[in-house]
């Protein structure tokens, strides 16, 4: 049967308004289930920790005490949630030419394992025991991020193994 005027039967009706509420429906599931953060986006940049500004150096019986804190924030000032670890780089100072430009090389990965806990660490600290007599070091710590990514350099400090 036809409805008057319109050429179409009832049945040829309710398939276009079932394909109308499919479409819909297939545009809108995008917009209810999008992945992704929620909130304003941030340049990468200011996705970094601050950089660490107290690293202390000291000779100990068994090598060199590198002691740091744990910082709190990104550049941008938001709580830093994503540390994974410090990168601890190192270069030896040529006694012949204590000026002349050596680089630095990385020494050891130190991970951070309290991403879990209430009360996270503090204080960081490592001992470099792999170190010659009679030599001078420079130190700059990096903080990681769990995607890898590196914050600007600690401070620098020199220290002279004389055991």
């Amino acid at each position: 049967m036809k409805l008057p005027g319109s050429g179409q039967s009832p049945t040829g009706r309710k398939r276009i308004k079932i394909l109308v509420s499919f479409v819909y429906c297939l545009v809108a599931l995008p917009l209810v289930f999008t992945c992704g953060k929620k909130g304003d986006p941030r340049a990468p940049e200011l996705a970094i920790p601050e950089a660490i500004r107290d690293l202390k150096a000291q000779p100990e019986r068994k090598g060199i005490s590198l002691t740091w804190s744990r910082p709190r924030r990104y550049v941008d000032g938001k709580e830093l949630r994503d540390l994974a670890g410090f990168v601890i780089f190192r270069k030896e100072i040529s006694r012949s030419c204590p000026d002349c430009p050596v680089p630095y090389r990385e020494r050891i990965t130190v991970n951070v394992e309290d991403h879990e806990k209430f009360i996270k660490k503090r204080q960081y600290r490592f001992i470099d025991e792999e170190i010659q007599s009679q030599r001078s070091y420079r130190y700059r710590v990096f903080s990681q991020l769990l995607d890898g990514s590196l914050s600007d350099p600690s401070n620098e400090v020199e220290v002279a193994w004389r055991p």
